[in-house]
């Protein structure tokens, strides 16, 4: 009874790890050597070397779930990594939670200047986008549409009124038929140099209120 258990935990625990280990960053060599420390296992057990098979078995056993903690710390991964994710999953958090903001970071002094003492350091489509600019630089950023775009806040009226009491300055945008978009891409000014598929203006309080009235 208790050797079948064993034959049992070895074969669910090799299967298991081989599905973690197909497509993760795992090096190599940990998949065929975890497939042959299993064989070796469960032909230990089955010819009762008891020892042997037993150790083999808890080496089997460990071997996948050891490599998680160790990988997380020499890797320096972090709270969004996961020890057997893909590599194409492994490069999209470092890109977005890496190098985005390291970007952001380095882009800071020009932005400050666009924000040119504004209440915000800029505005963006979304809050998703939004954090990506807040969180390394800890400024304010208001977001257009909550965290897909695509919300009722703030209002059309709204967005006007803080770039006429020159709540930001720089918008940041994505292309679209969203109205709020399309109002401060008709009377705010259009930067060069904008990062394909964002188009950025750069609104002042002239471009709502000005000599000829509220626009």
């Amino acid at each position: 009874m208790v050797r079948a258990a064993v034959l049992a935990a070895v074969v669910s625990a090799a299967g298991y790890g081989a599905v973690l280990l197909w497509e993760s960053t795992a090096p190599a060599w940990l998949l065929p050597t975890m497939v042959l420390v299993s064989l070796d296992a469960l032909v230990l057990v089955a010819l009762r070397v008891e020892r042997l098979g037993l150790a083999a078995a808890a080496l089997a056993l460990l071997l996948v779930a050891a490599r998680a903690p160790v990988s997380l710390v020499l890797r320096g991964y972090g709270a969004f990594d996961t020890p057997f994710e893909t590599a194409a999953a492994a490069q999209g958090v470092h890109q977005l939670f890496v190098a985005t903001p390291a970007l952001v970071a380095r882009t800071l002094p020009s932005l400050e200047r666009a924000r040119a003492g504004a209440p915000d350091l800029l505005t963006v489509q979304s809050s998703a986008v939004a954090s990506e600019f807040s969180h390394p630089t800890g400024r304010e950023v208001l977001p257009i549409g909550g965290f897909t775009g695509t919300q009722p806040l703030p209002t059309p009226d709204e967005l006007r009124s803080d770039i006429a009491h020159g709540a930001f300055h720089l918008v940041l945008a994505f292309p679209g038929n969203d109205p709020r978009l399309v109002w401060i891409a008709t009377h705010c000014r259009h930067l060069n140099g904008s990062v394909a598929p964002l188009h950025d203006c750069y609104c002042v309080p002239a471009d709502v209120v000005g000599r000829w009235g509220t626009r």
